[in-house]
C-alpha cells in the first residue's frame, strides 16, 4: 500500500513526535494496537474515551495532526499498529464494531469535552469511515466518543463465557463491548451534550423508518458493518422489498474504492438481467447521505442455509427420507437453469452459497445478492471460501466454470447439511473435503444427481458444463456415473489413530509455546487460566504425556501462566471456567511433576483464600456453579486431603437440591424446537450435571439426603433423555443435540454415573440409549471438538467402552475417526481439525487440539483419564 506505515514505522512516528515535544513516554506494543502513556497520564476502568477513525491511505497524515497534540495535553492513548492492522479494522466484516476506530484517546474524565473538540476542530473537513458504536462530537470531524471500558479487566459470566461489564455507583451493571449501535449506560452523563443515558438501551430504534422516500422499512434482516439489510414496503405500490444498505469508505481500497462499488456494479448487473426469472429484480438505487441503498425484489424470508436449518437437509428422490417437493434434484434442476440463464446473458455470478439462495414459499429457489457479478470483463474481487473456486481466490480470468464449482459446493451443502471445511490457505482444499464426503457415503462412482454434483467439483471443464446442462435439463440417470476420480479417506487403524495423537501432541506443544511467548500478555483474552478454553485445560491433557521430552517444562511454565491468567480474566469459582479447575491443574502438576518444577504458591490451596470464608454458591450448574465446584473441591480433597474441601462438596450439593431443577420454560434454548437442543436438559448448564455432583457427592459423603435427591432428578433425566433421543431421527436435529455440552452426549455419561452410583440399570440403560442416539447422528457433525462436537461424542463412547466392556461403543468411537478425517484439511496421518489461532481457542480444550488429543490418546491407549471428568476420575473414592 502506497504510504503505508509497519509497526516499525508507527513506532518511529510516535518516538519522532515525542522527542519534538520532549516528552518521555511510555509504550505497549501489540499486534493491533500501540499504546502510548505520557507520563503523569492517568487512566481509568472505564469511563469515557474519544476514538479518532481514519481512511487506511491517512493514517500517517492523520497522526502527524493529533499526536503532537495528545502529547502537548498529556492523554494516554492508542494507534492502530500498522496501515495493514487498520485496514483490517476497517474491512466491515473482521471486527465490524472497530470500523474506523485509528486512534483511542483517554482523557482525564473532565477534560473529555475539551479534547473531543481539540481534535474536532483539527480534523475539520476530512473524511473517514463512522464509528458506529459512538457519538460524533461534531458532525464534520471524523471524531467521536462512548462511554466505556479502559484498563478493565475480563470477567466469566454465569455460563462461563467471557464479558466485561461497566458497574455503576450504585453497583448497576452495564454491558461494555462495543456493538453496532450507540449505548450509554443510565449513570454516565454525555460530556457534549449533557443527557443522561436511557434506561431502554437494549430496544433497537423504532423500525418505522423511510428511506428513499418511497420505502417504508419494517424489519432488519442483517445489522453489518458493511451496511444493513433491511425489509420494507414500496409505498407506491404495497410491494414488499429489500433495501440494502453500503456505508461509505467502509472495506477501502488502494484505489479509493469502498463497498459502495459493490451496489454500482450489482445495478449494473440486474439491468442486464432483467426478465430473468429466478433472480431477485432490480427495483432503485439511491444515495442518502455519503452511504448508497440497492432496493430490489422481496422473494422470500429464507436463503438456502437457514432453509437447511429449519427444514432438513435436501434428500435425494431415491431416499425414503425424501420430502414430496423438496428433493435435491429439484433443487439442482432450479439452479442450473437460473445459472445458465445467467449466463446466456454473459453474466458470471461469482459469489452463489447457501446465504445468497433464497428459497420462496413455494419452494422455488432465487438468486440474490450479486455484488461481485462480472459482466463485460468487468468484475469486482472476493468470493466466499468453501464455495467459489480456488481459480476465483488466485484471481484468474472468471469463467463460467467457476459458477458452477460453487454450484456444485451449495448442493453438496444442501444434501448433507455440513458446511464447506476451510481449514488452511489452500483455497482448493473444501472440493477435495466435498469429493472425500460424497465417496465416503456413496462409494467411488455414485450416479443420478450426486454423480453429476461430483463432476461439477471436477477439474475437467467438458464435464462441468455436460453436467449443469444435464442437471437443467432434469437428466438424472442412475446408470450415468461420474468419471471424476473420488480420493477415499484413509482407513482408520490402530496404527493411524497413534499417528494421529502423536501429531496433535506436536501441534499442541507448538501453540502452547507460541501461547507463552509470542502472544502479548493484553491479547490473551481467549486463552485466561480456566479449563474450559484456558491454560490449566491444555496442562491437565499435558499431564497425560509427561513422558515426552520437554512436556513436563511447558505443564510447569502453564502453571505459572494460568495463574497469571486469572488475573487477567477475573475468573468466578467455577470448575471448567473458573479457579476450581485452575486449583485441580495446579495440585495436580504439584503432586506429578519433578519436586520443586511447582512454587509453594500453587501448592497452598487454601479454600478460604480462593472462594472466602463466607462463600455461597450463585449458580447450580456444572460447567461454572454449584455442581461443578463440589465435584471439583472432591478432587482437591484427593489432592490435598484438606478436610474443608468435603465442607464445601456438601455446601453445594445442598445448594443443588434448593433449588428447582431447570427445565425449558426457566431455561429456554436459543435454538428452535425442531433442533432438539434443549439446554436445560443437558450436562454443561442443565439438569444432567446436577445429576453428575448429587450422586457422585452425595456417595462419597454418605449422605441419604443427596443421594434421594440425584435418584430424584435422575429419573426425570431418564425421562427426558429417551424424548430427546427419539426426536434425534428427525432431518431437523441441529448436530448440537448430540453434543458433549447441550446434548445426547453429556447425558449420556451423567446417566451412566447415575446408574453406576445410584446402582440402578435403568439408568444405564437410558445411557446406551442417548449414546445410540449419537452414534446415529455422528455423519451429520461438523465440527471436531469436545464441547459441541465430534470429540466430546468420542470421549463419552470410551467412557462407556471401557466401563461397560461392550465392543460396539469401540467401534463406534472408531467411526468418530472415520467423520473426523472426512471433515479434515491436510494428510490422513496429520490432519488439521481446526484454523490454528493461539491467541484465541485453536489449543483449547473445549474448543481446539486439547479436546480432540484428548480424545485420540485415549482411543490409542485403550481409556485413560479426561480432565476433570467426574465420572471416571472419581470412580476410584467410592
Amino acid at each position: 500500500m502506497n504510504g503505508g506505515l509497519s509497526p516499525e514505522d508507527v513506532e518511529r512516528l510516535i518516538r519522532k513526535h515525542a522527542a519534538a515535544a520532549g516528552v518521555e513516554i511510555g509504550l505497549k506494543e501489540g499486534t493491533t494496537w500501540l499504546g502510548v502513556r505520557p507520563p503523569g497520564a492517568h487512566v481509568v476502568e472505564q469511563g469515557w474515551k474519544l476514538h479518532v477513525s481514519s481512511r487506511t491511505g491517512a493514517l500517517a497524515e492523520t497522526a502527524d495532526v493529533i499526536v503532537p497534540a495528545l502529547l502537548a495535553e498529556g492523554c494516554a492513548f492508542k494507534m492502530a499498529a500498522s496501515t495493514g492492522v487498520l485496514a483490517w479494522l476497517n474491512d466491515g466484516t473482521t471486527t465490524p464494531s472497530s470500523i474506523g476506530k485509528a486512534f483511542t484517546v483517554y482523557p482525564e474524565q473532565d477534560r473529555v469535552r475539551d479534547v473531543g473538540l481539540m481534535l474536532a476542530r483539527l480534523l475539520r473537513g476530512r473524511a473517514a469511515p463512522r464509528v458506529l458504536s459512538d457519538r460524533r462530537v461534531a458532525a464534520d470531524a471524523p471524531v467521536y466518543y462512548r462511554y466505556g471500558p479502559i484498563d478493565k479487566p475480563w470477567g466469566a459470566d454465569a455460563q462461563g463465557k467471557l464479558v466485561m461489564t461497566l458497574t455503576g455507583p450504585d453497583g448497576e451493571e452495564f454491558p461494555a463491548l462495543a456493538t453496532l449501535r450507540y449505548r450509554q449506560p443510565t449513570w454516565a452523563v454525555d460530556p457534549f451534550t449533557g443527557e443522561p443515558g436511557a434506561r431502554d438501551w437494549e430496544r433497537s430504534p423504532s423500525p418505522s423508518t423511510r428511506l428513499g422516500d418511497y420505502y417504508e422499512i419494517d424489519s432488519g434482516i442483517v445489522h453489518a458493518g458493511r451496511g444493513d439489510v433491511m425489509r420494507a414496503v414500496d409505498v407506491r405500490d404495497g410491494a414488499r422489498v429489500i433495501v440494502k444498505q453500503s456505508r461509505a469508505l467502509v472495506d477501502e481500497g488502494e484505489d479509493g474504492v469502498d463497498t459502495r462499488l459493490r451496489v454500482r456494479n450489482e445495478r449494473r448487473v440486474l439491468a442486464v438481467l432483467e426478465g430473468v426469472d429466478g433472480v431477485a429484480g432490480y427495483v432503485d438505487h439511491f444515495r442518502a447521505g455519503t452511504d448508497e441503498f440497492l432496493v430490489t425484489r422481496d422473494v422470500g424470508r429464507y436463503n438456502l442455509a437457514d432453509d437447511v436449518m429449519e427444514n432438513g437437509r435436501y434428500a435425494t428422490a431415491a431416499d425414503p427420507r425424501a420430502v414430496p417437493g423438496r428433493t435435491l434434484e429439484q433443487l439442482a434442476r432450479q439452479l442450473a437453469t437460473i445459472i445458465l440463464a445467467v449466463h446466456e446473458r454473459g453474466v458470471l455470478i461469482r459469489d452463489l452459497n447457501p446465504r445468497n439462495v433464497v428459497v420462496a414459499p413455494d419452494g422455488s429457489a432465487k438468486l440474490i445478492d450479486l455484488g461481485l457479478a462480472g459482466h463485460n470483463g468487468l468484475y469486482l474481487p472476493g468470493g466466499t471460501s468453501g464455495y467459489s473456486s480456488a481459480r476465483q481466490f488466485r484471481h484468474q480470468e472468471p469463467t463460467t466454470g467457476d459458477d458452477l464449482h460453487a454450484l456444485g459446493a451449495t448442493l453438496c451443502y444442501a444434501w448433507s447439511a455440513l458446511p464447506a471445511v476451510v481449514l488452511s490457505s489452500d483455497m482448493d482444499e473444501p472440493r477435495r473435503i466435498a469429493l472425500r464426503m460424497i465417496r465416503a457415503r456413496c462409494g467411488e462412482a455414485p450416479g443420478a444427481v450426486l454423480g453429476l454434483i461430483c463432476d461439477l467439483l471436477g477439474t475437467d471443464d467438458t464435464r462441468v458444463q455436460d453436467a449443469a446442462r444435464r442437471m437443467a435439463a432434469g437428466d438424472f440417470s442412475l446408470a450415468r456415473r461420474t468419471r471424476t476420480a473420488l480420493a477415499p479417506s484413509a482407513p482408520v487403524t490402530d496404527a493411524l489413530i497413534e499417528e494421529i495423537g502423536s501429531n496433535l501432541l506436536a501441534d499442541l506443544t507448538d501453540q502452547t509455546r507460541r501461547i507463552l511467548t509470542e502472544v502479548p500478555r493484553t491479547e490473551q483474552v481467549g486463552v485466561d487460566g480456566c479449563v474450559y478454553r484456558g491454560g490449566a485445560g491444555i496442562g491437565l491433557e499435558l499431564l497425560e504425556h509427561l513422558d515426552t521430552p520437554g512436556v513436563p517444562g511447558l505443564v510447569a511454565d502453564l502453571v505459572l501462566f494460568s495463574r497469571r491468567g486469572a488475573a487477567v480474566v477475573r475468573l468466578g469459582p467455577g470448575l471448567w471456567t473458573g479457579r476450581t479447575g485452575l486449583d485441580v491443574f495446579r495440585l495436580s502438576a504439584a503432586r506429578r511433576l519433578a519436586p520443586g518444577a511447582v512454587s509453594r504458591a500453587d501448592t497452598d490451596i487454601r479454600p478460604a483464600q480462593t472462594i472466602g470464608t463466607d462463600w455461597k454458591p450463585e449458580y447450580s450448574d456444572l460447567i461454572s456453579g454449584a455442581s461443578g465446584i463440589g465435584l471439583g473441591h472432591l478432587l482437591l480433597h484427593d489432592l490435598d486431603r484438606r478436610p474443608e474441601h468435603l465442607d464445601i462438596a456438601r455446601l453445594c450439593a445442598y445448594h443443588v437440591l434448593a433449588n428447582t431443577m431447570p427445565d425449558a420454560e426457566s431455561q429456554p434454548g436459543l435454538l428452535g424446537d425442531a433442533a432438539g437442543v434443549e439446554p436445560s436438559t443437558a450436562r454443561g448448564h442443565g439438569l444432567a450435571g446436577t445429576v453428575d455432583a448429587l450422586a457422585v457427592i452425595g456417595t462419597r459423603l454418605a449422605d441419604d439426603t443427596i443421594l434421594a435427591g440425584a435418584d430424584e432428578r435422575a429419573r426425570e433425566l431418564l425421562r427426558r433423555a429417551d424424548r430427546l433421543a427419539a426426536l434425534s431421527a428427525r432431518p431437523t436435529t441441529a448436530p448440537l443435540a448430540a453434543s458433549w455440552c447441550q446434548g445426547l452426549a453429556g447425558i449420556a455419561t451423567s446417566l451412566f454415573t447415575a446408574g453406576e452410583y445410584l446402582n440402578d440399570s435403568a439408568y444405564t440403560d437410558a445411557a446406551r440409549r442417548a449414546a445410540d442416539a449419537c452414534t446415529a447422528l455422528i455423519p451429520r457433525m461438523d465440527k471436531p471438538t469436545q464441547c459441541c462436537g465430534l470429540s466430546g461424542i468420542g470421549n463419552m463412547l470410551i467412557d462407556l467402552a471401557t466401563r461397560d466392556g461392550d465392543e460396539r461403543y469401540w467401534q463406534a468411537a472408531r467411526a468418530v475417526v472415520a467423520q473426523l478425517l472426512v471433515r479434515s484439511a491436510g494428510p490422513a496421518d496429520h490432519p488439521v481439525f481446526v484454523r490454528e489461532n493461539p491467541g484465541e481457542y485453536s489449543a483449547s480444550w473445549a474448543y481446539g487440539l486439547t479436546g480432540i488429543l484428548s480424545f485420540f490418546r485415549r482411543l490409542s491407549r485403550g481409556g485413560g483419564p479426561m480432565a476433570l471428568a467426574v465420572s471416571s476420575s472419581l470412580s476410584c473414592v467410592r
